[in-house]
């Protein structure tokens, strides 16, 4: 039994989001452990496959726990239900064209972030694994730089504005719509520009934390 990942949390939210609405109350009085069971048992059976039952019914009840509206939210249609995945498909396919691009431009690393990024989405939408083979092939061979008496400078965490992954940040700059690395956070603080694509002074950054985080000055992008 293994570690749920990131794509598999979320792909337990997204079932209790369309699902749990329906197993609890009703006509036949369902519980809040009726809504546990019909989730884990009659929609995740693949991730009970891979990490067991146990570990399932205890990770969608962490999750009604978390966010108890999902129970009390109105009941969603089938209609409804593939309206909201098909935004998550429409999604991870954008992440995955860019991705696709930047493959193709030699830009390994870059595609292996947006990659992440589509299965976030839409954990279900495809095999993210064989798009990551295929960028592997390209990826250089690593060579790691010699650290020998360099002393070590560890970085501080700051408040994020957003949690983390977070909706992706589209570019930096209204004008210049400069490219951003796929996951980078934006620190919070009293920023003149609400978001980095609003951002008008992409070029003036500062250190914080005792010089370990480069942030612009305009909006907070962490560009170290």
């Amino acid at each position: 039994m293994s570690e749920l990942s990131q794509p598999d949390r979320v792909t337990i939210a997204h079932t209790c989001q369309d699902w749990a609405a329906t197993y609890n109350g009703g006509p036949l009085h369902l519980t809040r452990h009726d809504a546990v069971r019909y989730l884990a048992d009659g929609h995740l059976d693949a991730l009970t496959a891979r990490h067991g039952r146990d570990t399932i019914w205890q990770a969608v009840a962490a999750y009604l726990d978390a966010h108890p509206d999902t129970l009390t939210a109105p009941r969603t249609t089938q209609a409804q239900r593939a309206h909201r995945q098909a935004e998550r498909d429409t999604r991870a396919a954008a992440h995955l064209a860019a991705a696709k691009d930047h493959h193709l431009r030699n830009l390994p690393y870059e595609a292996l972030g947006l990659i992440d990024r589509a299965e976030l989405a839409s954990p279900t939408y495809r095999d993210f694994d064989r798009y990551r083979q295929y960028v592997h092939r390209k990826v250089p061979p690593f060579t790691p730089a010699d650290l020998t008496a360099t002393p070590h400078r560890y970085r501080t965490p700051l408040p994020l504005h957003s949690p983390v992954p977070g909706p992706p940040v589209v570019h930096h700059g209204a004008a210049d719509e400069l490219w951003v690395y796929p996951g980078r956070p934006v620190v919070n603080g009293p920023w003149p520009a609400a978001t980095p694509e609003q951002c008008t002074t992409p070029d003036d950054t500062t250190w914080l934390a005792a010089g370990t985080v480069l942030v612009c000055t305009g909006c907070g992008l962490d560009v170290t």
